[in-house]
């Protein structure tokens, strides 16, 4: 707006340059009036210039309204720069992470909430949680799954160690030769009915 009345006001300094003033009484009122019209009574008081000086004036005028054209050329090639470097400016910028805005703030504000509550639910903080980590632009926690652990059970004593039997199991010694052999036991004597032997008698140390 103040450009356009100030390239207004140079383009009609000519026309004011080239005007003389007439100092007139208004009859009506009795105010003093300046005019460029001649008037009943007036009075000159700045006489018409001369060709020389308008020809002055109006290269004065020419000159200033160039001026004028080319400072606002100048501002607004400023402007247009400012404005392509915003642009710039802000098409380089990374895009906001999700994690920084109000919704992920309000969603975990939310979790945090349920999650301390005694009356909310596993389902509700679970769902909370998720709604969190979806704004914020994380993926949704996994499921907790609490597996309850195994009753201790109370160890068994180990059995003693004993011998195989002979000729028992892949690698056991058995009766007779070889480098694992046993000594076979010498069979007990069988007797007829009536024939055993009778057995000694023991005497007594003191009978000695």
């Amino acid at each position: 707006m103040n450009r356009t009345v100030l390239l207004a006001a140079l383009l009609s300094l000519p026309l004011l340059a080239s005007a003389q003033a007439i100092r007139c009484t208004d009859p009506a009122t009795g105010k003093t009036l300046y005019t460029d019209q001649p008037c009943q009574g007036g009075q000159l008081v700045v006489p018409p210039r001369t060709a020389e000086e308008q020809r002055r004036d109006a290269e004065s005028a020419a000159a200033a309204r160039e001026q004028a054209l080319r400072r606002e050329e100048l501002t607004l090639q400023r402007e247009q720069q400012r404005l392509d470097a915003a642009r710039v400016q802000e098409a380089a910028r990374p895009p906001a992470s999700p994690a920084d805005s109000e919704a992920c703030r309000a969603a975990r504000a939310e979790a945090a909430f349920r999650a301390g509550s005694f009356s909310a639910s596993e389902e509700e903080i679970r769902t909370a949680r998720h709604n969190a980590a979806l704004a914020c632009g994380q993926p949704p926690p996994a499921d907790i799954v609490v597996v309850q652990p195994y009753a201790p059970v109370a160890p068994y004593p180990r059995p003693p160690h004993r011998y195989p039997r002979p000729g028992h199991g892949e690698y056991s010694p058995g009766w007779g030769g070889g480098p694992f052999g046993m000594p076979r036991p010498t069979p007990r004597p069988r007797y007829e009915p009536g024939t055993e032997p009778i057995p000694a008698q023991v005497r007594p140390p003191s009978a000695r």
